[in-house]
């Protein structure tokens, strides 16, 4: 039986500037562009308004959320209120980045709960901040960062990433002692990814950017744990580590295979055991919501091979590990233990550091794995 609680996701398509490296989907701030969108995303909530779940997280993403002008903003977050039922405690996120925000922007979202605020930050150094596209520097993250602190707002997460070419770990180090230094609770790090169709591909397969050393990545990736620790943050999933008690519910929910409802382009769905999706293009989403008609697209119904599929797939991402009931998991798992890659005890399974950092070789062999041996889909 699903949960009666569930989370909510809503995508803000805009930016300013589209960064070098960024594979989400997202296109540059226009006004009229964002007059039908706004009409869009109200007209969504409205006709989910029945939805049956009382809503536990809550987190806006894009895009850039904050780009959007603040009487518009009010709007989404007035409807968001007006139209759902939250428990007592919703975490409520909100993403921002420097450049876009301001005072004005952030007491509103306080106003209407939000009580979470992950900022892009990415790096601490203008040159790396320069080379990714960022419309920021180094002084308005840090001032972003004391603008929500002075707010009320106490539970910050910040992203960065690592692999950045001409990245030294030295200079990510540095970034990693800067982001410890400020007052918030929480840090998402990821590396740098060659996502397609960016302008970050089209450089390096014209050969005018050269991507770090595989060795360099590991060793970076490495030094996390260890540095965070000593700081009071501890790793709770492969990209996230947050200060006890602070650590992002709304993801946990996503790893956990619990229930989600996404609004706006792009967004992702998971209700009863059924994954679908909103157009990737904001005028086909908005022209069946002209019409009344919610956009969801690909509904098809999780199985049970699916279901083990994902919880592993999910699962193993968080610290804690998974319980695996089915032999030959347990068995493939064992085999991964000798190359210091998982951890297996009894029949729970985790990876390691560095099973964490070959996480997607490690996913694509237990998928092909479960594909090919008829044991797994008996027991």
């Amino acid at each position: 039986m699903e949960s009666s609680f569930s989370s909510l996701y809503l995508h803000i398509p805009f930016c300013i500037k589209r960064c070098n490296y960024c594979g989400f989907y997202s296109l540059p701030y226009h006004e009229e562009i964002e007059a039908i969108f706004l009409s869009a995303i109200l007209n969504e909530i409205r006709l989910t308004k029945d939805f049956p779940h009382l809503i536990k997280t809550i987190y806006i993403g894009g895009g850039t959320p904050s780009c959007l002008p603040a009487s518009n903003f009010e709007k989404i977050l007035e409807a968001l209120q007006k139209n759902y039922k939250f428990i007592d405690k919703v975490e409520f996120t909100v993403e921002i980045n420097p450049g876009t925000i301001t005072k004005e922007k952030i007491n509103l979202l306080k106003t209407y709960g939000v009580n979470r605020i992950s900022i892009g930050v990415q790096s601490f150094l203008d040159k790396e901040l320069s080379f990714l596209g960022r419309i920021h520097d180094v002084k308005e993250a840090i001032k972003t960062v004391y603008m929500v602190l002075n707010s009320g707002i106490e539970n910050i997460s910040i992203d960065l990433i690592f692999g950045i070419p001409g990245q030294t770990l030295d200079s990510f180090k540095f970034s990693l002692n800067v982001a410890t230094s400020l007052q918030i609770r929480h840090i998402s790090i990821y590396e740098l990814n060659i996502e397609r169709c960016t302008h970050l591909e089209k450089k390096v397969n014209e050969g005018k950017v050269r991507l770090l050393n595989e060795k360099v990545i590991e060793q970076m990736y490495m030094i996390i744990p260890e540095l965070l620790e000593k700081k009071g943050f501890y790793k709770y999933e492969i990209s996230n580590f947050a200060q006890k008690g602070f650590e992002c519910l709304h993801n946990i929910n996503y790893w956990l295979r619990g229930p989600y409802l996404g609004l706006g382009p792009s967004a992702h769905s998971y209700l009863n055991k059924k994954r679908f999706h909103n157009p990737v293009d904001i005028f086909l989403y908005c022209e069946s919501l002209q019409r009344n008609k919610l956009s969801w697209i690909d509904d098809c119904k999780i199985d049970e091979i699916d279901e083990l599929k994902e919880k592993i797939i999910l699962g193993l991402r968080m610290k804690k590990g998974i319980i695996i009931n089915k032999t030959c998991l347990i068995e493939f798992f064992k085999d991964l233990e000798n190359f210091g890659l998982t951890r297996v005890d009894y029949n729970r399974v985790y990876l390691t550091d560095k099973g964490m950092l070959l996480s997607n070789e490690i996913f694509v062999k237990v998928l092909s794995h479960i594909e090919n041996c008829s044991v797994c889909k008996q027991e």
